[in-house]
């Protein structure tokens, strides 16, 4: 076994009896791997407040059998904000929940780090409507891996479909024209505007879609559709994504968009 030092982001924490913390982190040469942060809920730990989720940071790790161990941090970026705000909270937990069970242990996806951290600054800075963030976040993460929703052409007949209705078809993996869309077991029906709206968060940098500020109702609908094309790909409930979807529903003041 071997110590090695890797830029990080972590994405969850919880307790290993009354002193240690178990950290599930994503890096960006091995992937997702999970270290013991040994004495880090002592008061004078030296790295304690560094290891939180949301942190990005540079850890040096001691590489073992099951579990690695944190033996230094640096931190880069506190991402602070999101801990503060509690709606950039949610949007941020389902941020690193997306992370986290789209992963293998160790296994590493081009441009995945580079996106979290992306969407981690933007989401810490000003955004006018965090739902299209995630939004974009969960349909650009899907493609990264492998499943890019395929949104111009009826994936069964190949007609181009522009601005018309259609269907997202989950199992699939793309739009469907009306046509086709007859007898489908699992589908979410799209308005043009939605798929419009789709096919722009797929090809926009996360900076300029924090600019963003479209239809509280367009937006909601988005959101859901992102959500339930990456549940069906992943195959595993995303509870954050739950959570905010069922807030989004609540009347104007509720939670924000």
């Amino acid at each position: 076994m071997a110590t090695y030092k890797e830029e990080a982001v972590v994405l969850r924490a919880y307790d290993l009896g009354e002193a240690d913390r178990i950290i599930s982190i994503i890096t960006a040469g091995r992937g997702l791997r999970r270290a013991v942060a040994k004495g880090v809920k002592r008061t004078k730990s030296k790295f304690g407040a560094r290891l939180e989720p949301f942190s990005h940071i540079t850890a040096i790790l001691y590489e073992g059998r099951n579990l690695d161990t944190v033996t230094q941090v640096e931190i880069l970026h506190t991402h602070a904000a999101i801990r503060e705000n509690y709606h950039k909270f949610l949007y941020g937990e389902a941020i690193l929940e997306m992370v986290e069970k789209s992963l293998q242990e160790n296994q590493v996806i081009p441009r995945l780090f580079d996106s979290l951290c992306t969407s981690l600054d933007a989401l810490d800075g000003e955004v006018s409507k965090p739902a299209l963030l995630l939004a974009a976040f969960e349909l650009k993460v899907c493609a990264l891996i492998g499943y890019h929703p395929h949104l111009d052409e009826c994936i069964h007949c190949g007609k181009s479909v522009g601005r018309e209705r259609a269907s997202l078809d989950l199992l699939g993996g793309g739009i469907v024209c009306v046509r086709c869309s007859r007898g489908l077991s699992r589908s979410v029906d799209l308005s043009p505007e939605t798929l419009d709206l789709m096919r722009r968060l797929l090809e926009a940098q996360m900076a300029a879609i924090c600019t963003w500020d479209e239809n509280p109702r367009l937006c909601r609908e988005v959101l859901g559709t992102a959500f339930r094309f990456s549940e069906s790909f992943l195959e595993r409930p995303l509870k954050s994504g739950r959570v905010i979807l069922q807030q989004l529903e609540e009347p104007p003041g509720g939670a924000g968009f």
